[in-house]
């Protein structure tokens, strides 16, 4: 097993190289810089499911908030040069959002390392080619386009795919990855291919730096279209830090696998999407999820049902059924006004939360049933 782990990530790496080392620079270069972004801002009726449980508050139920730097740089024959640089804002502070993904600063109490705030969401320099593109830096695996393309909510609203997050522990090296070499094909008779190593905490493991090999990540995914039908997968393999003092599911997984197979299907103004994701042992988690959605005219209908389990060694299995009802309606091109329901039913040991794009409602108590909704409004620029 460690043999293929090792071909994979040479293999990868090599192909990176090679397509780094056949750029042709010799031609005169144009360049652009853009500043994009997404401002979602609503008002957010919510329950946790316990007397006094009740809230209203501000929030980015649609599609959350953020800005960013994108730009290129054409070097001619096919090829060019490309940043990104991305951040999301929490829009009822206007403060930066935090995350944890400095793994070179990892601690055996801290394996993601400490909280920061930045360019959270991707942050990274790369070269496309005719032979694919190569990035580095901070941005999202393979398995995080393959759940994009088969959640009916497209990872917004009450009741997407971000749900699944509660079951890996966070979006943290399941959806996006720091210090990493991520590689796109071009697309080859509707079939594309990802792929993403990360070198994780780089560090010896020696005193009280960093845990040895922290982190160090490799997915590759796939996505095939044809029409209408588009059928994504991706298997990926994370190293977790062997470090003693370091919480339970750091140190006895050593190593987690997660799997994610799904189906789009399109036809006229009806689309339909199922998929099935899983984690593998000691700690077992799975969602099984199924979608449809309406487009009529410039308003979109969307429902998305998944069955969300955890199995913990020597804990009762955890249960969760988490639906979503949204409606949106487009006023122009960048601006749009929704309306957005989400409801987890838990069994007697469940603990899953109602899970917007930048929102969260979690039950006020093992087994409770948090409920949300929404009503905002979003404008991309």
């Amino acid at each position: 097993m460690r043999e293929k782990y090792m071909n994979a990530r040479v293999g990868l790496m090599t192909c990176c190289v090679i397509i780094l080392a056949t750029t042709n620079t010799g031609v005169l270069a144009q360049s652009g810089v853009t500043l994009y972004g997404n401002v979602d801002g609503g008002v957010m009726f919510s329950d946790s499911g316990v007397s006094g449980g009740s809230l209203t508050s501000l929030a980015s139920a649609g599609f959350g908030s953020f800005w960013g730097l994108r730009g290129t740089e054409d070097l001619g024959r096919g090829y060019r040069t490309l940043f990104q640089l991305e951040s999301g804002i929490d829009i009822s502070t206007g403060s930066s959002i935090s995350f944890n993904g400095d793994y070179n600063s990892a601690t055996p109490t801290a394996p993601n390392g400490p909280t920061i705030t930045g360019f959270n969401r991707r942050a990274y320099i790369g070269l496309d080619s005719p032979y694919g593109m190569v990035q580095l830096g901070r941005d999202y695996t393979p398995l995080f386009y393959a759940a994009a393309a088969s959640d009916t909510m497209r990872l917004q609203y009450f009741g997407n795919l971000q749900a699944t997050l509660q079951i890996t522990g966070g979006v943290e090296r399941m959806a996006r990855v720091s210090n990493g070499i991520f590689y796109t094909s071009p697309v080859m008779g509707g079939l594309k291919i990802r792929a993403a190593y990360s070198f994780g905490s780089e560090s010896t493991g020696q005193g009280a730096g960093p845990p040895r090999n922290g982190n160090e990540f490799i997915g590759i995914g796939a996505e095939y279209v044809n029409g209408g039908l588009t059928v994504v997968g991706s298997v990926q393999r994370l190293k977790l830090p062997l470090t003693a003092g370091a919480p339970l599911v750091f140190t006895n997984l050593h190593r987690r696998e997660d799997a994610l197979i799904g189906i789009r299907y399109r036809t006229g103004n009806f689309t339909f999407t199922a998929g099935h994701f899983r984690i593998g042992s000691p700690i077992k988690g799975s969602n099984t999820w199924l979608g449809a959605s309406a487009i009529f005219g410039p308003s979109t209908l969307y429902l998305q049902v998944q069955q969300l389990k955890q199995k913990i060694p020597s804990l009762q299995d955890r249960h969760g059924t988490a639906v979503g009802i949204a409606f949106d309606y487009a006023l122009s091109r960048r601006t749009v006004l929704y309306a957005a329901y989400g409801i987890t039913s838990n069994n007697a040991t469940g603990r899953f939360a109602v899970i917007g794009s930048d929102v969260a409602v979690a039950p006020g108590a093992v087994g409770a049933t948090p409920r949300a909704v929404a009503f905002g409004v979003r404008h991309s620029f």
